[in-house]
């Protein structure tokens, strides 16, 4: 088979790449039973700083709050699932989990901002429904941009949100350098992942050093 570098690989222990997107790594590359070994590395920070975040605050948190600490860890198990095999019934484990994620924090930006209707939550919950339909129902390269556009409606809606508490936060620099952290983080992470995604021919082209921007 061919990875996403160009690169002729042998098929490691899960068999041929059924997913709908094959990242920048080389596949098998430092193991016979690890597709993209650093992307899977990586994603072991999520279910560590998820179960963290439970450990730690949920008593000051309360469960609403804590509960999104859960979800990050089902996503991380998701994503080391996802990259350790590239198949496709897994990569679902990454992607669905990431769209119910998306789903609850914008349902808990919602009531922060006095939207405590019950519609309000059956609306999310009808939504998260269409869009696990739509991603894990569709194949190939419509599964990809299917997927990027439910789990982006949200996200973006949900930043929305946040940049009406930025604007009433401003007076506290504390949680306004907080802000500023937290959207410098997004708008590099983004970066990173649209040239993993898009340039990766870049390392092949010239014999570069692949940094492994999407493990980031």
């Amino acid at each position: 088979m061919s990875n996403s570098q160009g690169t002729n690989v042998d098929d490691g222990y899960w068999g041929p790449v059924t997913s709908s997107v094959d990242w920048c790594e080389e596949n098998y590359a430092h193991s016979y039973y690890i597709a993209e070994f650093w992307n899977t590395v990586s994603s072991l920070a999520m279910v560590l700083l998820g179960g963290l975040g439970v450990a730690l605050h949920h008593q000051s948190l309360g469960w609403q709050l804590s509960m999104s600490y859960v979800l990050i860890v089902v996503v991380g198990i998701g994503s080391v699932l996802f990259h350790a095999t590239l198949q496709f019934q897994n990569q679902m484990w990454d992607e669905v989990p990431m769209v119910w994620t998306a789903c609850y924090l914008f349902w808990l930006l919602l009531n922060e901002n006095g939207y405590t209707g019950r519609w309000n939550g059956v609306a999310i919950g009808l939504y998260c429904g269409f869009a696990t339909y739509v991603t894990s129902q569709s194949s190939g390269t419509l599964q990809f941009y299917m997927f990027q556009t439910s789990f982006g409606c949200v996200m973006w809606s949900a930043l929305w949100f946040v940049g009406k508490m930025y604007k009433n936060a401003r007076q506290d620099k504390q949680i306004v350098q907080l802000f500023h952290r937290g959207a410098q983080f997004l708008f590099s992470a983004l970066g990173v992942w649209l040239f993993d995604k898009n340039m990766c021919h870049v390392y092949h082209d010239y014999k570069l050093f692949n940094p492994q921007l999407h493990a980031w």
